[in-house]
């Protein structure tokens, strides 16, 4: 007979085997391994152990509150584990508030940085110079600065890789400014920033990033000085969970560094 316990302890257990499938992706589909779904496979394995050895579990941690260091150290862990919830799910509703918004007034673009494939734009640079060109397209004004320097395994500069899909897509070369030192998102807009006085630009920006980077990415704007919106690209369904948890550890360690 199936007891109200047991299904829910079935229910965590699909729910665990699904998770580990859901951050198991990246690494099966384009080899992406990172802390982001590094700590999401792992959660999923700790949770399945969990239901699935409930009553050592349990029996465990009786024997263990039943001393005053254990208690100590499971209240802790406990207080710990419920506070890290509450900043993760304060750190997603920043993220999607940012990834959610849209550009009010059209004014320079600045289109930051990701991975090149020797001289081959990655799909999600890609998406991120597709929704630049459609935006730049409908505001024919408008400048773009695309911002990203040459990496380990990169034929060419970021930003070179994105003005030549630029052109491609009918933007005119005279509206592209390359900024093609940057490293980091934080160099993408000190340095763009620094173009922006060169070239007589207002500092009011549009950044153009993947949505689950854009609170992260309108953080360091405005620490540099810019007044900036953000234009989100789309992220593909298989890699969003990998990327928002990786997020949530930059989110923190720039708070930390502060």
């Amino acid at each position: 007979m199936l007891t109200l316990r047991n299904a829910l302890r079935l229910i965590l257990l699909l729910l665990s085997v699904y998770g580990f499938w859901v951050f198991l992706q990246p690494v099966t589909i384009s080899g992406i391994i990172n802390i982001g779904n590094i700590v999401g496979m792992g959660f999923s394995v700790l949770l399945a152990v969990v239901v699935l050895f409930s009553s050592r579990v349990s029996r465990f941690l009786s024997a263990r509150m039943k001393q005053r260091r254990g208690k100590i150290v499971i209240v802790s862990a406990a207080a710990l584990l419920g506070c890290g919830v509450l900043w993760c799910g304060a750190l997603s509703l920043l993220m999607a508030t940012a990834m959610s918004t849209q550009p009010e007034s059209p004014t320079t673009v600045i289109v930051l940085g990701c991975r090149v494939n020797g001289d081959t734009p990655s799909a999600s640079l890609l998406r991120r110079v597709d929704t630049a060109a459609d935006y730049l397209l409908a505001n024919p004004s408008v400048q773009v600065i695309v911002s990203g320097g040459q990496g380990a395994h990169e034929w060419i500069s970021e930003a070179e890789a994105m003005k030549r899909v630029l052109v491609q897509r009918g933007i005119s070369e005279d509206r592209i400014l390359m900024e093609d030192r940057s490293t980091s998102t934080l160099e993408n807009l000190t340095f763009s920033r620094e173009m922006l006085a060169e070239n007589g630009l207002s500092t009011s920006v549009i950044v153009v990033s993947e949505g689950y980077h854009m609170y992260r990415a309108l953080s360091f704007a405005e620490r540099v000085g810019l007044d900036a919106e953000g234009l989100a690209a789309p992220t593909v369904p298989w890699i969003l969970p990998t990327s928002w948890v990786r997020e949530w550890f930059g989110i923190t360690l720039d708070t930390l560094q502060r």
